[in-house]
C-alpha cells in the first residue's frame, strides 16, 4: 500500500513538487499584492475587482487550447518557457512599482500576462505527472499537487502582506519572479522518460474539431452539464470575497497590508481543513446535502463578515467560508471527473476548468461593480442571499442525484 506521501520518494517528482510549492506560494503572494496595490492606486471597487478578473480571464479564454497545446510540444520546454515568461512579467512589475511607474492599467495588464503564462503551463504540469510517477502512485501524486496549492493559498497571502508591510509590493513581485527559477532548473536538468513524436502534431483545424467533440460530449450529457454549470454559478457568487476583500480590510476592519494577508490566508487555511474532513462527510451525505449545507453556512458566515469590525471574528468567518467553498468545489469537481468517460477526460477536465475561470472572471467583475453602487457591506449581504437562493434553485433545476 502506497501512502499519501509516497510519490515524494521519486527524486524528480520530489524536486518538481518542492519547486512547484515555492512557485505556488510566490503566485499567491503576487495575487494578494496586486489586489492590495490597486487599493493604493485607486479607490474604485470596480478596478480592485478587475485585478481578480484579469487573473481569471486567461483561464477562460485559453483553457481548452492550452490542454491541446500541451499535447503538441515537449512538456519540459513548454513549462520552462512559460515559467520564464512569468518570471519576466513579475520582475517588470517589481521594477515599475519601485520606480513609481506602476499605473492601474499596467497593474491589470501585468496580472493578465502573468495569468496567461501560468494558464498555458497548467495542462503541461498535469500531463507531465504520469511521466514522473508510476501508476500505483499516480492518485497520490495528483493529491499532493492539490496539497501544494492549498498550502500556498494558506500562507502565501499572509507572507505577501507581511513583506508589503515591511518593504513594499515590489518586493513581493520580485520574490514571485525568483520563485520560478526552481521550476526552470528542474525542467532543464531532468530528461523525459517518454519519447514524444512531435513531427505529427495536429493542425489547428483538427485540434478545434477534437475540442468541439469533447465539448459536445459534456454538454450533451445531463449529469456532466449540470455539474459544470453549478461549478460556474457557485464560483461566480463566492468570488465576491476575493473581489472585495481588500476593501473589507481597509474600510471595515481598518487593517494594513499584513492584516489583509491574514484575511486572505484564512480562506486558504479553511480550504486545507476541509480537505482533511471531506472524505468522512462524503461517506455519510449525498451531493445535494453537502452543497446545500455548505452554501447555507457560507452565506451565514458572509453576512457575519459584512457586519463585523472585529479582526478575529472576520478571520473566523473567512475560515468557515474557505472550508465551505472547498466543500462545494471539491464535491462537484471530483464527481465530474469520476463520471467523465475516459475518451474525453482531458477535454472534459479542461472544460470544467474553463467554467471555473468563467465563473470567477464574471463574478469578480460583477461584485466589484455592485460594491461600487451599494457599498461593501451591502454587496456581501446580497451575495449571501444570492448564493443560498441559487443553491435552492440548483437543487431543483440542476439536480445531482448521485450519492457517495
Amino acid at each position: 500500500m502506497h501512502g499519501p506521501w509516497s510519490p515524494l520518494r521519486i527524486r524528480v517528482f520530489r524536486a518538481l513538487w518542492i519547486a512547484g510549492l515555492v512557485s505556488n506560494i510566490g503566485t499567491f503572494m503576487h495575487i494578494s499584492a496586486a489586489a492590495w496595490t490597486m487599493t493604493t492606486i485607486t479607490d474604485s471597487p470596480t478596478l480592485v475587482g478587475l485585478v481578480q478578473t484579469a487573473w481569471a480571464v486567461p483561464g477562460f479564454l485559453l483553457a481548452l487550447h492550452a490542454g491541446a497545446f500541451a499535447d503538441m510540444v515537449d512538456l519540459r520546454r513548454l513549462i520552462s518557457i512559460t515559467s520564464l515568461l512569468a518570471l519576466v512579467v513579475a520582475a517588470l512589475m517589481a521594477v515599475l512599482q519601485w520606480s513609481g511607474g506602476l499605473t492601474a492599467e499596467l497593474l491589470i495588464l501585468g496580472t493578465f500576462l502573468e495569468s496567461i503564462a501560468l494558464t498555458l503551463s497548467a495542462p503541461a504540469f498535469m500531463a507531465l505527472t504520469p511521466e514522473l510517477v508510476d501508476e500505483p502512485r499516480l492518485a497520490q501524486a495528483i493529491g499532493l499537487d492539490a496539497v501544494s496549492r492549498n498550502i500556498a493559498q494558506s500562507i502565501g497571502p499572509a507572507i505577501g502582506g507581511a513583506i508589503i508591510a515591511i518593504i513594499n509590493p515590489g518586493a513581493v513581485f520580485a520574490l514571485n519572479a525568483v520563485s520560478f527559477v526552481g521550476i526552470v532548473l528542474v525542467m532543464q536538468t531532468s530528461k523525459s522518460t517518454i519519447r514524444r513524436d512531435l513531427s505529427n502534431s495536429a493542425k489547428t483545424s483538427e485540434i478545434n474539431q477534437v475540442i468541439k467533440v469533447g465539448v459536445q460530449q459534456v454538454v450533451g450529457t445531463k449529469l456532466l452539464r449540470n455539474l459544470v454549470l453549478r461549478l460556474a454559478i457557485m464560483l461566480a457568487v463566492t468570488s465576491v470575497l476575493t473581489a472585495v476583500l481588500p476593501i473589507v480590510a481597509k474600510e471595515s476592519l481598518d487593517v494594513a497590508s499584513n492584516g489583509y494577508g491574514l484575511l486572505s490566508g484564512a480562506l486558504g487555511v479553511g480550504s486545507v481543513a476541509a480537505v482533511w474532513v471531506l472524505p468522512r462527510i462524503r461517506a455519510k451525505l449525498n451531493i445535494e446535502t453537502i452543497t446545500l449545507s455548505s452554501a447555507g453556512i457560507w452565506s451565514a458566515s458572509t453576512v457575519l463578515l459584512s457586519a463585523t469590525a472585529n479582526m478575529v471574528v472576520a478571520l473566523i468567518a473567512l475560515f468557515i467560508c474557505g472550508a465551505c467553498i472547498m466543500a462545494m468545489l471539491n464535491t462537484l469537481f471530483s464527481t465530474f471527473m469520476v463520471r467523465l468517460p475516459n475518451v474525453v477526460r482531458g477535454r472534459g477536465s479542461s472544460l470544467a476548468m474553463l467554467m471555473v475561470w468563467l465563473g470567477i472572471a464574471l463574478g469578480t467583475f460583477i461584485w466589484g461593480a455592485v460594491t461600487s453602487s451599494v457599498g461593501v457591506g451591502q454587496a456581501l449581504v446580497i451575495a449571501a442571499a444570492t448564493n443560498f437562493g441559487l443553491a435552492l434553485f440548483n437543487r431543483v433545476a440542476l439536480r445531482i442525484t448521485i450519492s457517495y
